[in-house]
């Protein structure tokens, strides 16, 4: 559907009502036959062909849809970008820019000379999922067969947190948790994670400080070698200790089949040590926010800022690893050229922790099969319909990093409901 205007609260219920005469609907394509083409699909035209009473109510449809939009301070769409389709059984439902919007309702009729119809949306309502931004037309989401069980969706391995960052973990575990992996494992250094979601499996490890370090791996081999996706970084600190774990967490990500999301402190310990650079995993997605990206770069913020879209092409190619470069506009490149940038950008996000919970999330993308250029896509665009379904529903400020894992699953389930919608519609047809 078309984008939404400034965030805010809107009103509970916005219609639309138009009235159009047959008559003059009838005129107009005698004079401008162009009118038919320019203004209907190619499916409209053909179902209304010879009937002006068809395209009367249909310009009604189109006219009122438009009013819903305007009403609620969105950016209206243009009447070629909405169409009438038939359901089976003819009931009619509206395309937006090629998909339904989901909690619209349209009746239109024709009678006495007259198309009539009439458009409802309640966007606050309990039962309403649909999108806030527009929904790229080749983003994946992992399958969720009905036969599905928790090995089924993998498992993600997270390495983040500290005695002093100890949400950090908890925060990964939520993103990875409601991202829809099967299972989400914590190494917990020295019985130091306290709280946390109850379905967090806890992978207790012993360091020699009090951060995790590389030997806390060889006690979790068994944890990690039942992973799809591990995620590190997270609160990990900044000491020698991080760094050695990063050298051995590669070395075992050589051998082994899990991708990994390197976010926050295992970027900035990048940065600081050129000799891991080169050593970063071939299935690893890095998410720097743009203070990171111009470390791991070697060039001021604002250098970043001013070219957002080349900054993260170059870093991509030059670390040959997926960058997320977070932000309003976040952009996704890969090594291999591919690039998008997303379409959501709200405020409800810039708060402490949202980019751990999108670290967790793209973990379980990876971990429910998503390679990862396509894992961090979808990964991002989920993270970012929840943040602008939050700024919406509930305001722009005090949007905590927990709730924005909460509102995960609705999203996904928008995202899956639309692609449901768009593909029902290419198969029933007119």
């Amino acid at each position: 559907m078309s984008e939404p205007g400034p965030e805010g609260v809107n009103p509970p219920l916005a219609v639309g009502v138009d009235v159009s005469s047959v008559e003059r609907v009838r005129r107009l394509i005698e004079r401008r036959p162009e009118f038919l083409t320019k203004y209907f699909t190619p499916d409209e035209a053909e179902y209304c062909q010879d009937r002006p009473e068809r395209l009367a109510a249909r310009w009604a449809a189109k006219e009122a849809v438009r009013k819903v939009f305007g009403g609620l301070g969105w950016k209206i769409p243009r009447y070629s970008r909405i169409a009438v389709i038939r359901r089976p059984g003819g009931a009619p439902e509206m395309l937006v820019d090629g998909a339904p919007v989901e909690g619209l309702s349209i009746s239109l009729t024709h009678d006495a000379g007259l198309g009539v119809a009439v458009a409802a949306l309640n966007p606050l309502g309990r039962g309403s999922r649909w999108l806030w931004g527009a929904l790229p037309d080749d983003l994946e989401m992992p399958d969720r067969s009905t036969e599905g069980n928790k090995g089924t969706y993998g498992t993600v391995v997270l390495i983040a947190g500290s005695a002093e960052f100890p949400g950090a973990a908890i925060l990964c575990s939520l993103g990875a948790l409601r991202g829809g992996a099967g299972k989400a494992k914590a190494l917990v250094a020295n019985s130091g994670m306290p709280g946390g979601p109850a379905e967090l499996i806890r992978v207790p490890v012993s360091s020699k400080g009090a951060s995790l370090d590389a030997g806390c791996l060889g006690q979790a081999s068994a944890a990690l070698d039942s992973a799809q996706a591990v995620v590190c970084g997270p609160g990990l600190g900044q000491s020698d200790a991080t760094e050695g774990l990063l050298d051995e967490l590669f070395t075992m990500a050589g051998q082994a089949n899990w991708g990994l999301v390197l976010d926050a402190d295992a970027l900035n310990v990048l940065s600081a040590k050129t000799h891991l650079r080169g050593r970063i995993p071939g299935r690893s997605v890095l998410t720097p926010h743009p203070l990171e990206a111009a470390r791991l770069a070697g060039i001021d913020v604002g250098a970043i800022e001013a070219d957002r879209i080349r900054s993260a092409r170059d870093l991509a190619a030059d670390l040959k690893a997926v960058v997320v470069l977070k932000g309003a506009g976040t952009v996704v490149a890969s090594p291999d050229g591919r690039l998008w940038v997303d379409v959501h950008a709200t405020s409800a996000l810039a708060s402490g922790g949202t980019g751990d919970v999108l670290a967790g999330l793209i973990g379980a993308m990876l971990a429910q099969g998503l390679e990862p250029y396509q894992a961090a896509r979808t990964g991002v665009f989920v993270h970012g319909e929840a943040g602008t379904r939050l700024g919406f529903l509930r305001g722009r400020a005090g949007i905590l990093a927990s709730e924005v894992a909460d509102a995960l699953v609705e999203s996904q389930e928008a995202v899956r409901r639309q692609q449901d919608s768009v593909q029902r519609a290419r198969v029933s047809g007119p």
